[in-house]
């Protein structure tokens, strides 16, 4: 397993957050995180990178980590190469080429100089992916990243992302059912706060998906089904 997550807890005050969390990722596996608001998916991803800590329970993982932010956290003040070397600077490595072989995987090439002000969202957002990219991560973790974008441009995100991380290890938190249908391996469901998984998923329908499938289409129903009757 890349990932085994045991028995997390967590609260703030008498606010309890997670209760109990549990669930694996294999390698190379893309896992989707869904559940109402305020359920404490994004407490999760922040305990898993290491941002927050949980009051009990255990993670295990050895290797680096990349985080992409629901915001792009771009700095303002850099370029876009500028904000891909950043990343490789916290880890002491000055690597301008391999900065700029990302911004042209990413569809960036021609824009390493322009500015956050400059660029679109969707165009800042895949900076941001290439920031977290540029350090090889053993594990990416995205915090509904595509969730400011217009319907159209984040379904062509969607489609890029998978070619962006193929064989690699992601958990990617949404509040879309046909987001985590579209990208995922495996499904994990969360109860309402306090956080529990309720179910867990298996995604068995061939990539790159058809939305209007009828497989597509009935897991989408089921999901939603399974959401909506949670009290």
């Amino acid at each position: 397993m890349a990932l085994v997550i045991k028995d997390l807890k967590k609260s703030y005050g008498n606010l309890k957050v997670l209760d109990g969390v549990s669930f694996n990722v294999k390698d190379s596996e893309f896992v989707c995180v869904i559940g109402r608001s305020g359920c404490g998916k994004t407490t999760l991803l922040k305990i898993i990178a290491g941002i927050e800590r949980a009051d009990s329970g255990e993670i295990i993982f050895n290797g680096r980590i990349g985080f992409v932010f629901q915001e792009d956290r771009l700095l303002p003040w850099k370029t876009a190469l500028e904000n891909v070397c950043f990343s490789l600077e916290l880890l002491g490595i000055k690597d301008y080429e391999r900065a700029k072989k990302l911004l042209e995987f990413v569809g960036l090439k021609g824009f390493e100089n322009y500015y956050p002000k400059q660029l679109s969202t969707g165009m800042r957002q895949r900076v941001a992916f290439a920031r977290a990219l540029a350090i090889d991560p053993d594990l990416l973790l995205m915090d509904e990243p595509f969730a400011n974008l217009d319907a159209q441009t984040r379904e062509k995100m969607q489609e890029e992302l998978l070619k962006l991380v193929k064989d690699k290890t992601v958990v990617f938190v949404t509040h879309s059912i046909d987001e985590a249908i579209y990208l995922a391996d495996k499904i994990i469901v969360l109860t309402p706060r306090p956080a529990r998984v309720l179910k867990e998923i298996e995604i068995e329908l061939e990539k790159p998906r058809d939305r209007t499938s009828k497989e597509f289409m009935k897991l989408k129903r089921d999901i939603n089904l399974l959401l909506s009757n949670l009290v």
